[in-house]
C-alpha cells in the first residue's frame, strides 16, 4: 500500500516504525487532520541484524558458494559431491570481519546498536554524526572512534554503514566526491 499515491478516506492516523516519515505525504495527510507519527528505534534491532548479514554475505563468499552448489545439479553420488565440494571449498572461504574498520554514519538508536555488535564481532568501529544527540551519545560505546568528518571516516573504513533519514540535507551525502575518499574496496 503506498500513501504517496493512495490517500484512503476513513484514515484516523499513520504510523512509521523508525526514524523518518520520508516515505508518508506528511503535508497532505496535515492538511486533512490526520496525525503522522514514526517510532525512531523501533525497528533498530531488525536493522542491526541485517547489517551484520549484509557484511558477512558481502565478505564470506557466501553467496557465489550456494550458487555453486546449486549449479551441480547432474552429479548424483554422494561420495562424489562430497569429494567436490572438499576440493572446491577454499574458492568461497572469503574473509573474516575481525580486525577490520567499521564506518558509521549516524550514531542514534540504530548506529550504536550496529556498534555494539561489531565491537562484539571483534571490529574496529569508527564514527560520524555531526547531529549527535546527548541521549544517543550515552548508548554509544567510548571503544567507538570519533571521526571529525564524512571524508575521514570513509577514507579509515574497510565496511561503511549508513544509519541517517532519508531527508533534503542527507540525499546525495555519498556522491562522488564522498567515494573519492573510500578505500580501494571497502564495502558500502
Amino acid at each position: 500500500f503506498d500513501l504517496q499515491v493512495h490517500e484512503p478516506e476513513g484514515v484516523l492516523a499513520v504510523a512509521r516504525a523508525g526514524a523518518g516519515t520520508n516515505n508518508v505525504p506528511v503535508a497532505k495527510l496535515s492538511r486533512r487532520g490526520v496525525p503522522v507519527f514514526n517510532a525512531p528505534g523501533a525497528n533498530a534491532n531488525a536493522v542491526k541484524e541485517l547489517v551484520m548479514a549484509g557484511m558477512l554475505l558481502a565478505t564470506r563468499g557466501i553467496l557465489n558458494g550456494l550458487a555453486y552448489v546449486q549449479s551441480l545439479t547432474d552429479i548424483k553420488d554422494a561420495a562424489e559431491m562430497a569429494a567436490l565440494l572438499e576440493k572446491e571449498k577454499a574458492r568461497f572461504a572469503g574473509g573474516e570481519i575481525k580486525g577490520k574498520t567499521l564506518g558509521i554514519v549516524g550514531l542514534g538508536a540504530i548506529g550504536s546498536m550496529v556498534a555494539d555488535m561489531a565491537l562484539a564481532m571483534g571490529m574496529k568501529v569508527v564514527g560520524f554524526d555531526p547531529a549527535l544527540s546527548i541521549d544517543a551519545a550515552w548508548r554509544l560505546s567510548n571503544a567507538v572512534t570519533r571521526m571529525e568528518n564524512l571524508q575521514s571516516l570513509l577514507a579509515h573504513s574497510d565496511y561503511i554503514s549508513l544509519h541517517v533519514q532519508a531527508m533534503e540535507s542527507t540525499w546525495h551525502l555519498v556522491n562522488e566526491n564522498a567515494l573519492a575518499s573510500v578505500k580501494n574496496g571497502a564495502v558500502l
